[in-house]
């Protein structure tokens, strides 16, 4: 069985360090992978978390930084911005950019897609999902329709 690589981050958040961790896929890609934001609310980290985290970087093959957006579309935007602009040294492809999240986070992730459109950024895919069991086929559908 193989294991992802897995890294927690400290990044400069809008009031005080935004804690993100980081998921690599298990198996070495032969080209960039894209990029997934994984935008999360409550109460920290769960085990279930940490299962999607590890799933969703294996298959479909992404980069995963799962942070939890306690000042809402504000802490997804810093962390997909920073990914954007450190993709190729995480081995990812900073024009396949996606932000995902499940219930509540779904709106999290649409206002940071939103934002970045807004901002001019290239296409930022989009997948929101009402529970963990659904949001890797949302994630698959997306990069699908994005023509990646």
């Amino acid at each position: 069985m193989s294991r992802n690589r897995i890294a927690d981050l400290q990044l400069r958040g809008s009031t005080s360090p935004l804690p993100v961790r980081v998921y690599w896929p298990a198996q070495a890609a032969s080209q960039p992978v894209p990029v997934l934001v994984f935008c999360r609310v409550g109460a920290g980290a769960d085990p279930q978390t940490e299962a999607t985290c590890r799933d969703l970087s294996e298959d479909p093959g992404l980069l995963v930084l799962a942070v939890f957006c306690l000042t809402g579309a504000q802490d997804g935007t810093i962390v997909l911005e920073w990914a954007a602009e450190h993709a190729a040294e995480l081995g990812a492809d900073s024009g396949r950019l996606l932000v995902a999240g499940q219930g509540a986070a779904g709106a999290v992730a649409a206002a940071v897609a939103s934002r970045a459109r807004a901002a001019g950024w290239p296409d930022v895919m989009l997948a929101c999902a009402q529970n963990d069991a659904d949001l890797p086929e949302a994630v698959r559908r997306s990069l699908s329709a994005g023509g990646r």
